[in-house]
């Protein structure tokens, strides 16, 4: 979310300068970067109260003096006898209408409206548009403006199923397929509920008459619809992540005042559909539990000051305010309590955890998993969803992707993928596996399985032994030759022909049932010895590698340690990796030779051959170093 430094000043009665203000966001947990005073502000999907100026100024309360009550119309509003009928109150069981008739030509906008527009470059629409879309960035409310004339007096909420098309008020076509909440009218679609409405609806520049929406919509019954319909807008964005369900009167009696400020107002009528049924969260004020979840000493005073300055009530019990829906237990209070503290203000204590350098492994698919890591593989894990139809796949009614439409059959298409990703960053030994659940239909009933694949492409290794050797159906029959299972007749090749590579080297895949493994590894004592040093995650670079390959001649074969280990311990720039592709003793002129693989990649830029040629200088000038060896270059 985009946010103006000077818009969110407007809500702190301190005057904090950008870079403190930044500091500040970036303690509460907002991540962010600054462009041009635009705070661009990455919102964790749980902390929907925040994608506001006022709900980030209500975040920053316990930092700064705020003032978070805008101007509000305030006086009487007749009821408005509207016809609507809910039918989906499980998911929408509160909503309000206001109904806005406007007389003359409206005014220039204020500042406070005017600046929205011109500070983040965003295109007016039309006056009651305008001010919806305002009152989302302000408030953090989405609001829907019908125009009243064209709406009629009769608008029904449901579930449907649709196979018509709507058109957006972006101007999009879409065609509705399967179950939608929707808001219909004449058994006309006219608002997708909860992400975008329709142009047949629409406000215009010369609406006088405007039927604005407020609605609370559950954040499942939105999760998906944006992406099943590829529409990003920003109401789908904040009701998936839950608003404010008690802030519609304020909401409109807000956008009231924001009319008022800019032109003469005809008739305001209400209608509000709000049961008394919400109920608080509430939780036990419990200093000693959340000092010992964060580790500190807490005092009950602080404890309450921070919990009142984030909106908590706090009576004999703490009262979770409404805004914030990811408040549960009190891991969640703790957590509120350690951001505004700091997690960098929290003393470090230190811990002390065994350290045992071998572990027993009693479970099957432990056993099984090491057993292939020690075998050069790299397990994967990958989304249970796939884009491809297959026979016996199960459809997803509401898919979270609608590129991604079934669950999985089949684990091996995921390899695939990974594959060509690795191909495409120049590895050219692969070796893959995943173990995953799998779902299949079979007689009408839906079948949960438990596979394993496994899928191998290139080079054996990065050895002199390995390096010239492939990997095929060979490789995998006898990885487990030892085992009594055939699995011959279940290792496929996956042809190239219609995967996005120029590669040529044969792909050989192989997916059971785990239990046909498992039962055999159970047999097995296994222990493997653990590492005792901590490994840490290297990213990925996204630039291409370079190599280049040395053949070193050798008098003395003795030497051969000496070079290993020189070239293991070498740390130049760009020196990703080394290794012995090849030996090869020359018995009659008593002369070893050894080749070596120089692997070179920036995860800055893409090298030039100057700066690779020059780093392989340096590692020609360190070897030769040694006595008794000398370089014959390919």
């Amino acid at each position: 979310m985009k946010v103006v430094y000077g818009h969110l000043l407007n809500y702190l009665l301190d005057k904090p300068s950008p870079a403190e203000l930044s500091k500040k966001l970036f303690q509460l947990g907002h991540e962010h970067e600054i462009n041009d005073l635009i705070f661009d502000i990455e919102f964790t999907p749980n902390r929907g109260d925040c994608l506001s100026l006022i709900g980030l100024a209500r975040d920053l309360n316990v930092f700064y003096k705020t003032n978070l009550d805008p101007n509000i119309y305030k006086d009487d509003i007749p009821n408005l006898e509207f016809n609507f009928i809910n039918k989906a109150k499980d998911d929408c069981n509160r909503i309000s209408f206001l109904k806005i008739e406007i007389n003359g030509e409206t005014n220039p906008y204020q500042d406070y409206l005017e600046n929205y527009f011109s500070d983040l470059n965003i295109k007016k629409k039309n006056f009651f548009t305008d001010i919806s879309n305002y009152l989302a960035y302000e408030i953090g409310q989405p609001t829907h403006c019908y125009d009243s004339d064209l709406i009629g007096n009769e608008l029904t909420l449901e579930n449907k199923l649709n196979s018509s098309k709507f058109q957006t008020l972006l101007g999009k076509d879409i065609s509705l397929k399967g179950e939608d909440l929707v808001f219909s009218s004449n058994e006309n679609v006219v608002n997708l509920a909860g992400i975008v409405g329709g142009e047949s609806t629409s406000c215009s520049v010369n609406t006088k008459r405007c039927l604005v929406e407020c609605a609370y919509f559950k954040p499942e019954s939105i999760v998906g619809k944006s992406i099943k319909y590829d529409i990003h807008s920003d109401a789908s964005h904040k009701f998936e992540r839950g608003v404010d369900p008690l802030c519609h009167e304020k909401v409109l009696r807000r956008f009231i005042q924001i009319v008022k400020d800019h032109a003469k107002i005809e008739s305001i009528e209400l209608y509000k559909n709000e049961p008394h049924d919400y109920i608080k969260t509430e939780l036990e004020v419990d200093t000693e539990k959340v000092g010992k979840i964060i580790g500190i000493d807490l005092s009950k005073d602080k404890y309450l000051n921070i919990l009142r300055d984030l909106g908590f009530i706090i009576n004999k019990k703490l009262q979770v305010p409404s805004f914030r829906n990811d408040i549960f237990h009190q891991n969640d209070i703790a957590e509120e309590i350690a951001r505004v503290i700091g997690y960098d203000n929290i003393p470090k204590k230190s811990i002390s955890i065994s350290n045992k350098s071998v572990k027993a492994f009693t479970s099957a698919e432990d056993k099984l998993k090491i057993f292939l890591v020690e075998n050069g593989f790299y397990e994967v894990i990958n989304s249970p969803f796939s884009k491809e139809k297959i026979p016996n796949s199960i459809l997803i009614d509401n898919p979270l992707d609608s590129n991604r439409k079934f669950i999985r059959s089949s684990i091996t298409e995921s390899l695939v993928n990974n594959l060509i990703f690795n191909e495409k960053r120049q590895k050219d030994s692969i070796k893959f596996f995943e173990i995953s659940d799998i779902y299949i239909k079979k007689n009408d009933q839906n079948l949960k399985v438990k596979n394993i694949s496994l899928l191998v492409s290139g080079r054996e290794g990065h050895n002199y032994i390995e390096f010239s050797k492939k990997l095929d159906k060979k490789y995998l029959k006898n990885l487990f030759k030892h085992l009594d299972i055939n699995i011959d007749d279940k290792i496929i090749e996956v042809k190239r022909d219609k995967l996005n590579t120029k590669i040529k080297t044969p792909i050989y895949a192989l997916e059971i049932d785990i239990e046909a493994l498992s039962s055999e590894f159970k047999k097995l004592n296994y222990k493997r010895n653990l590492p005792q040093d901590f490994i840490s995650y290297i990213p990925v670079s996204e630039y291409p590698s370079s190599y280049r390959d040395l053949s070193f001649s050798l008098r003395d074969v003795n030497v051969i340690p000496i070079v290993i280990n020189k070239i293991s311990n070498l740390s130049f720039k760009y020196l990703k990796n080394a290794y012995m592709f090849d030996l090869y003793e020359n018995k009659k002129d008593d002369i070893t030779k050894i080749g070596y693989r120089f692997i070179f990649q920036s995860n800055d830029k893409t090298l030039t051959d100057n700066e690779v040629d020059e780093v392989i200088e340096n590692i020609k000038n360190t070897i030769l170093s040694i006595d008794s060896i000398f370089l014959q270059e390919f």
